[in-house]
């Protein structure tokens, strides 16, 4: 076969093949029907599992209290308030409330108990009148939608009070706002703005409402500063390092942690309640302020943890280091307010200047006082005690411990006082006797029932003792409360980075989310599965510090480093039972890395309960991952995605500085911003205003993109964008005679069946229904194809009920109902939000993302994705649709049936009774020509296309490639195609690229007789690609050919040549080309 016909098409198969390059695919290994008209009852039915959700950690203030006998308090994990008889301590009822519940409070009169839903957004209304047919259930759902936008303005509510019958107020934590509550109508009336950050706990007293935000600071900064340098509060120039140098690594600044006396620290405001005045403001209470009582004389205690982040953040002009901080980051006080200002009880005992780790008493969360005033309660949550205080001698009398981290106490008046204690990691209460305060009795421990995987759990309990630190007296939880983050500046043992000379602080991130987000912190170093460059080696590669195929093992890592130095004092040579630095046990450890994988975000804040994505936050997807903030500073627009890319919004490995690029997801909850909080330093004064609002962060996030408006609706994308829940989850709705004809009623449960319907969420409904006058227990379920059905116990309905008879009913009084959206069984908090990215690895910068552009000539899309169920739901702007899927590892190919509109869009994928991916872009275009002139990469054209499964060495069937062997890469990834053929007597070499004006494949080529080639392709075919071909041979000879490409599946290719007599010649694949 070595003849002149041979030699020519070997040349032109080296053009042919470079249009066939990319991402190997060898078969499928799942493909479903995606339908939201699917015949069939569907996935949920009557008898379907509870629905299930992962754990959020929400924050708890008084989450139990005591009337008539009885104890109610929330059951978090499982979204009740469960009943206890104070007498047998038997659970005797459980009330299914919204989704995490975190606050009961009793109305006045006795006749109502108000829970706030943390993650439902809500306070649920509990008819506490015995000889009430709906006593012990919900008669009524207070919560707060935008009109226009259906987005909650009712966000992550925690505390309750009650300033009367007629009035209550609910702490909205994420809002930095108290909503004012008519109770006798359920309706917000008002606000109350908080100038400070995260307001959880609030106390009526006296007439006056008490508010503590739990953010609220400690005055630490960076020493930046605008004028003459001091030494003391100003060691850099700030202009010079954060603003007109982006100095990721603050190379040649002398950088410190001060406590700067203008930056504002307010703690405690106090209105009154008559005219919801503000009439006072306390500053300087503490850092981290968690539980709060007020007595009779209205002084007032605060269960909080002091930072102590500027003792040892002289770490450039003095060169400190984790060794001053001496493993004491924070004060554990109860601080005491009264008119003559703050006292602060020290409940830590230190001796030599260390405190006593036998006598710790870390992190108290919750205060309160016994019926004579004369005791404090606190609980310790990382320790995991009650101690009983004497407030005048502020003396520690007694302690007793209790079940794990303990978040709440109400005291039982009576002649013998007794406390119950709410225990928030392993779910219980523990009853204690207060005949002697002095020496405190735990009578019984009652658990409560718990859907929570026994290893989430136990990793939580390890992730917030404070046995893991030398002194106990701080936990993991002390920095990460709630899985959050502090809001501080902290100098630890971080590696100083190339060409520093200095520890340089870094600002505590969330373990939120850390799953495929590896590396973690700021400094790319711990959790690696990776390797390549970090901050501490910008100039060289390392190698990973954990296994790509193991997650827990990057977060094992992270979870070693931290109890090797920062839980550790320094000097301390303790080891655990593997002989590793530090304490806890290996089991104690692998709980807690796989604990730390299981957080994750929150609902998105703003998505709509209709999941419908706003037209701002479409236009914040458009700017932040296509066209850039157009700063006219710089030459072309900088575009965030290039970064911070899907499905997380990190990367790692940044050219330059070697960082780990941080995650925008949850920045509506993070005010403090960059790795150092080079923009939160107070001598700026467009930071200065924004400080003395409270830090909101909207306002904050804007110095990042300098103001510039046409890129605030990135900030939209922030708010709205998926964490792995469909705008209807949690989402609740009360039927009643007093609702049933409300229009917004209508809406919301018209929004809950349709995506019940789609099978996006479960919708459950508890209540009671009269019968001939007579009460029933009432417990629904949504069905498709049937309505609403009854399930479990309750008397038999006649058929099922649709939308409309059940409004009916509600508006008769027949029935009472709370419906719930929840997820499925596969929710829980083992299960992984599915990923969705562009093609390629999950980690890497790899330039712009380049996302499928669709026609209706081309239906077809190949994108990059994990954590996918068999069959998942397809998604596009947030409802179901029908489309044809295959998923091979990582590699997800979707046909769909039907194309939306001209235009951007966004596509998810929903696990079946689980959790929704990332939102991943698309566009589509009015024709194929203006899709192929749209696309601006190689890769992306050969994907669209499917013409993406050639790279790799292909040698000729007949002769095993004696005759021809070709070996086809990227020469510049993504872009440029190079292909190498090698036959007996010739070598030849070809390059392919893409015209961005046309969107056309061009290639050009030659061999080593000085033939030349030069073409264009046709890919429309899945299956035939066409190359138009003129080549000038070495002679100067021209002419023209056609060629074809057959692909015949399984790694196997035939090349037809159009001449009169057609040539033919079968490649085979015998490897992929490694890394492509």
């Amino acid at each position: 076969m070595d003849t002149p016909a041979l030699r020519w098409l070997t040349a032109l198969l080296l053009l042919s093949m470079s249009a066939a390059g990319g991402i190997g695919w060898t078969g499928q290994t799942h493909v479903s029907q995606a339908s939201q008209d699917r015949p069939g009852a569907g996935r949920n039915s009557p008898e379907s599992p509870p629905g299930k959700h992962p754990l959020f950690l929400s924050p708890h203030f008084n989450p139990l209290v005591t009337l008539g006998g009885r104890l109610y308090v929330v059951n978090t994990p499982a979204d009740t308030v469960d009943v206890i008889d104070c007498t047998t301590l038997d659970v005797v009822d459980r009330i299914p409330v919204g989704v995490e519940p975190v606050c009961v409070v009793p109305r006045p009169d006795g006749t109502e108990l108000w829970v706030s839903n943390h993650v439902s957004d809500s306070v649920s209304v509990i008819d506490l009148r015995a000889d009430s047919p709906t006593w012990h259930q919900v008669v009524a759902t207070i919560q707060e939608f935008d009109p226009e936008t259906r987005a909650t303005r009712f966000d992550e509510p925690v505390g309750i009070a009650f300033a009367s019958d007629r009035k209550a107020y609910v702490a909205l934590s994420s809002e930095n706002a108290i909503a004012v509550v008519d109770v006798p109508t359920r309706q917000v009336t008002g606000r109350l703005s908080i100038p400070a950050q995260d307001p959880r706990a609030i106390v009526v007293r006296n007439g006056r409402l008490y508010v503590l935000p739990f953010e609220s600071n400690n005055q630490t900064q960076l020493s930046g500063g605008t004028g003459k340098l001091d030494g003391e509060l100003a060691t850099f120039d700030a202009v010079q390092h954060s603003i007109a140098n982006n100095n990721v690594l603050s190379l040649g600044a002398v950088v410190d942690i001060v406590k700067h006396p203008r930056v504002p620290d307010r703690d405690l405001f106090v209105f009154e309640t008559g005219t919801d005045t503000l009439v006072q403001t306390h500053e300087h209470l503490g850092t981290l302020l968690y539980g709060l009582v007020v007595d009779s004389h209205d002084t007032v205690y605060i269960a909080q943890t002091d930072a102590r982040n500027h003792v040892n953040g002289r770490a450039g002009t003095a060169r400190h280091g984790l060794a001053e901080l001496g493993n004491r980051p924070f004060l554990n006080q109860v601080t005491c307010v009264d008119s003559t200002g703050a006292k602060f009880i020290d409940l830590d005992t230190v001796r030599d200047d260390l405190p006593v780790a036998a006598l710790a008493i870390a992190t108290p969360s919750a205060v309160q006082l016994t019926p004579d005033e004369a005791t404090l309660l606190v609980t310790a949550s990382g320790s995991d005690l009650l101690v009983t205080v004497d407030p005048q001698s502020q003396a520690v009398l007694g302690r007793v411990n209790v079940g794990a981290v303990p978040e709440g106490i109400i005291v039982e008046p009576g002649p013998v006082p007794r406390a119950w204690v709410f225990n928030a990691a392993d779910n219980s209460v523990s009853l204690v006797d207060l005949g002697d305060v002095t020496q405190p009795r735990l009578v019984q421990t009652v658990p409560l029932e718990d859907p929570t995987p026994a290893v989430i759990k136990r990793g939580r309990i390890a992730f917030s003792t404070a046995r893991a630190s030398t002194t106990a007296t701080f936990s993991c939880a002390s920095c990460h409360p709630d899985g959050h983050t502090d809001q501080l500046l902290w100098v630890l043992n971080t590696p100083i980075v190339s060409g520093g000379n200095q520890i340089m602080p870094r600002s505590t991130m969330p373990v939120r989310g850390l799953r495929d987000t590896a590396p973690f912190h700021w400094d790319g170093i711990p959790g690696d599965p990776y390797g390549g460059i970090n901050s501490a080696s910008v100039h060289a590669a390392v190698p990973p510090n954990s296994r790509v195929d193991v997650p827990t093992s990057s977060t094992r890592h992270l979870v070693d480093g931290g109890l090797a130095s920062t839980m550790s004092l320094v000097g301390d040579t303790t080891v655990n039972d593997e002989g590793l630095a530090g304490r806890l046990s290996k089991a104690e450890r692998d709980d807690m890395a796989e604990f730390l994988l299981s957080v994750p975000y929150p609902p998105a804040p703003r998505r709509a309960y209709t999941n419908v994505l706003s037209a701002a936050a479409r236009d914040g997807f458009r700017l932040f991952h296509i066209e850039g903030d157009n700063d006219p500073s710089k030459s072309s627009p900088n575009v965030c995605g290039d970064c911070h890319r899907l499905p997380f919004l990190v990367s790692t490995n940044t050219p330059g500085t070697g960082m780990e690029t941080p995650t925008w997801r949850g920045a509506y909850d993070r005010w403090l911003i960059l790795p150092q909080g080079r923009l939160n330093i107070i001598d700026f004064d467009f930071y200065r205003r924004v400080a003395e609002q409270g830090t909101p962060e909207r306002s904050v996030w804007q110095f990042s993109w300098a103001g510039r408006r046409r890129f605030d609706p990135v900030w939209d994308m922030v708010l709205e964008g998926s964490t792995g829940f469909p705008g209807a989850f949690a989402r609740q709705v009360t039927l009643s005679r007093d609702t049933g004809s409300e229009p917004a009623i209508h809406d919301l449960l018209h929004a809950l069946v349709n995506a019940a319907r789609q099978e996006l969420v479960v919708l459950e409904g508890v209540g009671v229904r009269m019968v001939n006058g007579v009460k029933a227990p009432l417990k629904l379920q949504w069905v498709r194809e049937r309505g609403f059905v009854m399930a479990g116990a309750g008397p038999t309905v006649p058929s099922d009920w649709s939308e409309a008879d059940l409004l009916a009913k509600a508006a008769e009084g027949e029935v009472v109902v709370t419906l719930v959206a929840r997820l499925g069984a596969q929710a829980g908090a083992d299960q992984a939000q599915p990923a969705l990215w562009t093609v390629g690895p999950i980690e890497k910068q790899r330039g712009h993302q380049e996302f499928p552009a669709l026609s209706p000539e081309t239906r077809h899309m190949v994108l990059s994705g994990r954590h996918l169920a068999p069959e998942p739901f397809v998604l596009v702007d947030g409802e179901r649709v029908t489309a044809r899927l295959s998923v091979e590892g990582e590699r997800i190919e979707i046909d769909l049936a039907e194309l939306p509109g001209q235009g951007l869009h966004f596509l998810q994928l929903q696990n079946p009774g689980g959790l929704t991916s990332n939102e991943f872009l698309f566009e589509v275009y009015p024709s194929e020509a203006a899709a192929r002139a749209k696309g601006r990469r190689l890769v992306d054209i050969l994907v669209r296309t499917r013409w993406e499964k050639l790279l790799g060495t292909w040698k000729d069937e007949e002769s095993a490639g004696a005759g021809l062997t070709q070996v086809i890469r990227w020469k510049i990834p993504d872009r440029v195609l190079e292909i190498t053929s090698r036959e007996r007597d010739n070598e030849s070499v070809a390059l392919v690229t893409v015209d961005a004006s046309s969107g056309e494949v061009l290639h050009t080529g030659g061999n080593a007789r000085g033939d030349l080639f030069q073409g264009r392709w046709d890919l429309s075919q899945p299956d035939d690609a066409v190359l138009n071909l003129q080549f000038t041979g070495g002679t100067g000879q021209k002419g023209n050919v056609v060629v074809h490409h057959q692909w015949l599946g399984e790694g196997r290719m035939e090349i037809r040549l159009d001449l009169p007599q057609p040539i033919r010649v079968k490649l085979k694949r015998h490897e992929n080309v490694p890394g492509q």
